[in-house]
């Protein structure tokens, strides 16, 4: 799997993610899972998992999170900018949410979506001494007990997958590894994602993770 930046800057990256989430929670006392929807919705996440220098290295957690506060409530956030080393329980929430990220290459919104804050804070106990590929093999199980949006709408519409794969003209073995997440539908043929969605009478981004 190509990552989207080398692992030499996984250290400060994920050190900077951390820091903006625990100053968020510890310093700023909000909301963690508020806060990393707005961490996403401020278009920092894709930052991040586009590899951008500027972020994955150049910025401190501060910095992060007055931009992200800022772009998503346009008021101006007055702090020292000083780099935090705190590692606290919401420190590793953030420090382990980006490693995931660059070794999954999912996005931060799906890892989220199908493990939320609450519930990565209640693994702090169990995985912030462990190696992180403990936290990695825990995370994938995960990702392979969750239902994907494309088995999920299928299903809505009332359809079975050899009714689908007629359908669409994707084959039964395709629909099969996207349904399972043995095969990455965001990674699909664009030509499979258009048949798919218009077999579903839906949006490419109703199937997509």
């Amino acid at each position: 799997m190509i990552r989207a930046y080398n692992q030499l800057y996984l250290a400060k990256s994920s050190r900077t993610v951390g820091n903006m989430l625990h100053d968020a929670v510890y310093v700023f006392h909000m909301d963690g899972s508020d806060f990393l929807n707005r961490f996403i919705q401020s278009d920092a996440a894709a930052q991040f998992e586009n590899g951008n220098p500027k972020y994955i290295g150049g910025k401190s957690g501060l910095e992060l999170f007055i931009e992200v506060t800022e772009k998503t409530s346009g008021e101006k956030i007055n702090a020292d900018i000083v780099e935090s080393f705190e590692r606290s329980d919401v420190y590793w929430v953030g420090w382990m949410l980006t490693h995931y990220q660059w070794y999954s290459g999912r996005t931060f919104k799906n890892i989220l979506d199908t493990v939320p804050f609450r519930e990565l804070l209640g693994l702090y106990p169990t995985f912030h001494e462990a190696d992180i590929t403990k936290s990695y093999d825990m995370m994938d199980e995960h990702f392979k007990r969750s239902e994907s949006k494309l088995k999920r709408l299928r299903k809505l519409c009332g359809m079975t997958q050899e009714a689908l794969a007629n359908e669409s003209g994707v084959s039964l073995n395709t629909i099969r590894a996207y349904e399972r997440k043995s095969k990455d539908i965001n990674k699909a043929q664009f030509d499979n994602i258009m048949k798919l969605s218009k077999a579903l009478k839906c949006e490419i981004s109703d199937i997509t993770e």
